[in-house]
């Protein structure tokens, strides 16, 4: 009868833990970015140069608002901001995120903006929190391939 009573204490306390964890994750910011190349194919001529994109994915239970994508670098505190991205769909930046939604912000990169030590992509929420994200594509920046360029 004890090892009944102490295996089911035992199971109540995991249980608790488990619980506190769940509660605890939940109400975190979770954020999924994705840095990409993007090839514009029949799109209006505003956005042919278009030659990059940093896709920003909420994956909390809240919602977030993403105020700043660009890129980090190695060895520095020094960041690229994308002060304006371009939002195809028209709506405002900062952009507030229901959970579930994503926003893509592209943007043409050029020669004044790729560094050798790219380490990654980021986007900042407006209460500050800095998610960070990496994809083949980075490699291929810090290889100096771009779309589009034509110098």
């Amino acid at each position: 009868m004890e090892a009944i009573t102490l295996s089911i204490a035992v199971l109540g306390a995991v249980l608790g833990l488990i619980n506190t964890w769940y509660n605890i994750d939940k109400s975190r910011v979770k954020l999924k970015v994705r840095p990409a190349n993007v090839y514009p194919i029949n799109m209006p001529n505003i956005y042919k140069e278009i030659n990059f994109c940093i896709e920003v994915t909420n994956l909390s239970s809240f919602p977030v608002t993403v105020s700043e994508v660009g890129f980090l670098y190695s060895d520095t505190k020094a960041r690229d901001v994308i002060i304006n991205p371009i939002i195809i769909d028209g709506r405002e930046w900062p952009r507030r995120l229901e959970p579930r939604s994503s926003v893509t912000c592209y943007i043409k990169l050029d020669k004044s903006i790729i560094r050798n030590k790219i380490k990654c992509a980021y986007a900042k929420t407006q209460c500050g929190v800095i998610k960070t994200g990496k994809s083949p594509s980075l490699k291929y920046i810090k290889k100096g391939g771009i779309y589009h360029d034509k110098s």
